[in-house]
């Protein structure tokens, strides 16, 4: 638990820092909405404007979904300029310069400080790589497989190849997701395993990766089972909510004048 006071020089290196881990947490929390939530009620013609031939296509990236991502790349431009701000460097460079030197509790309070630092770092690099590989699979490899794909699938193996290398994409980036948010949420072990699991089927299914389309429905089974998100979702929230700052990863800062 870092529950320490701290001199009030670093105020403000400590609340940009958080607000930046902060924004990262948004922005994973709204990427899970618009893959988790808005697909499905596109599908189901819930979310939906206009009449027949005016309304959200549920295969390609639609209006909902590119304001959700357009807005998700910019809490992670906010974050990132946040956790890469004059203060916070300058105070990560007086850490590096002063460790050595520190003794007792100044360099317990700077070992503390240097692991929150790394703590919030790692979730927004890993959090930003998930997303990456989804932008990348979602308006670049998918609609060109879409394009391409179905005409040439006689042709050869090739695109047979490449559209298993998107879904396995798709699935690896949400599986990155849910690693960076267990690690900001500090998930319990029971919850991790659901949370894995729920995300694993879901791709699978809505990716028709094992190649079930001719079993299944994929695009009720998949959007079916969407409906559980939303509980999964308020649960973690609420659970992180109702810890004791002591039982949160890093806990609370206590900062003092």
């Amino acid at each position: 638990m870092l529950a320490k006071n701290y001199a009030a020089k670093e105020k403000a290196f400590l609340q940009t820092l958080r607000i930046g881990i902060f924004l990262t947490f948004l922005a994973i929390n709204l990427k899970f909405i618009i893959g988790d939530i808005i697909k499905p009620l596109i599908l189901f013609n819930v979310l939906q404007f206009g009449g027949h031939g005016h309304h959200f296509e549920f295969h390609t990236p639609s209006l909902p979904d590119m304001c959700g991502d357009v807005l998700t790349i910019i809490l992670f431009l906010a974050a990132y300029l946040l956790m890469n701000s004059v203060t916070v460097r300058d105070k990560i460079g007086d850490i590096a310069f002063g460790f050595c030197d520190a003794k007792g509790s100044k360099k317990d309070s700077l070992m503390r400080i240097r692991d929150y630092v790394l703590w919030g770092k790692n979730i927004f690099y890993i959090a930003a790589t998930g997303f990456l590989f989804y932008f990348f699979s979602k308006y670049l490899l998918k609609p060109w497989l879409e394009v391409f794909f179905t005409e040439e699938t006689e042709a050869g193996t090739f695109f047979v190849a490449l559209n298993i290398a998107n879904n396995a994409v798709r699935l690896f980036a949400d599986l990155i997701l849910v690693y960076a948010y267990c690690k900001y949420i500090g998930a319990s072990k029971h919850f991790k395993p659901i949370f894995y699991s729920f995300f694993f089927l879901r791709d699978l299914l809505f990716t028709n990766l094992l190649g079930f389309i001719h079993k299944i429905d994929l695009e009720m089974v998949a959007p079916a089972l969407d409906v559980m998100f939303p509980l999964l979702l308020i649960y973690a929230i609420m659970s992180y909510i109702s810890k004791k700052p002591s039982e949160k990863p890093y806990g609370v800062f206590r900062i003092t004048q």
